[in-house]
């Protein structure tokens, strides 16, 4: 077992739960980032991709709906470079400062990854044809 988990709990002087460890937390954390990302990518994809084969482009949108789409589009492109950044092996910080940065990192980049696709997509959704 790793030293974090035979440490004591400063408040409770009990051996903590090994899942609830932040060495644990910051592994699931790489791996539900990754997982996050492709997700994200994925939707991107195959949401953008035939609009942009059959010849739409983002200056066709009016322009509030134009302001939108690309508010979105930062958005989203924040919210995936932080899940990026939750996805990548800890190798430059210890572990605990790791720990924070991807705890913060991959929720972030789930809720505003999320929020700026769902703005992208109210955007198309709103402007005329």
């Amino acid at each position: 077992m790793s030293d974090l988990v035979e440490t004591l709990h400063p408040t409770t002087d009990a051996a903590p739960d090994p899942v609830d460890t932040p060495a644990a937390e910051t592994q699931r954390i790489v791996q539900s980032g990754t997982i996050w990302l492709a997700a994200v990518l994925v939707t991107s994809a195959v949401g953008l991709g035939p609009l942009l084969a059959s010849g739409w482009r983002p200056s066709d949108l009016p322009m509030l709906a134009a302001l939108g789409f690309w508010l979105g589009v930062v958005t989203a492109a924040a919210g995936t470079a932080s899940l990026i950044w939750a996805g990548c092996p800890t190798l430059g910080f210890p572990l605990m400062q790791a720990w924070k940065q991807k705890v913060y990192c991959v929720r972030f980049g789930i809720v505003s990854a999320v929020s700026g696709m769902a703005l992208v997509g109210f955007s198309l959704l709103v402007s005329p044809a």
